[in-house]
């Protein structure tokens, strides 16, 4: 074998090594690439079930005057429209706690995205914590619910 024989033989040999190389790196592109789509995929899976989602919570707010009646204000902080909401004090078992709403108010038949409702209450107990239990449906879901702790005192 003469020179140009071993130099035909060595670029033969950097040509498969390159096309090897090529291929490795295009299979390892291809499952990244499969990857990065899954993950998309599942993050829009995720983001379409939020929008199915009400999420309704309860805040304390103390009103100024003699009669001392707070509010409980209940929102949806969540992207869909929760219907029938109710709740109930589940710690309340003493009935410290009186609700100043009419007979019918509950359960709330609506709750759009970012709007609330408010509940006056007086309480009468000296608790400094007090567990409620919301439920609502929504177009995820009947019955879904959330217990809370607040301050009611």
């Amino acid at each position: 074998m003469n020179v140009s024989d071993w130099i035909a033989l060595g670029s033969l040999l950097v040509a498969i090594i390159a096309l090897a190389k090529s291929f490795l790196s295009d299979r390892k592109i291809k499952n990244m690439d499969l990857a990065i789509k899954e993950y998309d995929l599942e993050a829009k899976q995720k983001e379409e079930e939020e929008q199915k989602k009400a999420d309704v919570e309860v805040n304390v707010v103390e009103t100024a005057g003699a009669n001392k009646t707070n509010l409980l204000r209940f929102y949806n902080r969540g992207r869909a429209t929760a219907t029938n909401i109710n709740f109930e004090i589940v710690s309340d078992k003493e009935d410290f706690i009186e609700l100043i709403i009419e007979n019918d108010y509950l359960p709330y038949p609506q709750l759009l995205p970012q709007q609330n409702f408010d509940v006056h209450y007086f309480n009468q107990g000296n608790r400094p914590h007090e567990r409620i239990k919301i439920s609502w449906d929504d177009p995820s879901g009947k019955n879904r619910s959330k217990e809370m702790v607040v301050d009611m005192n």
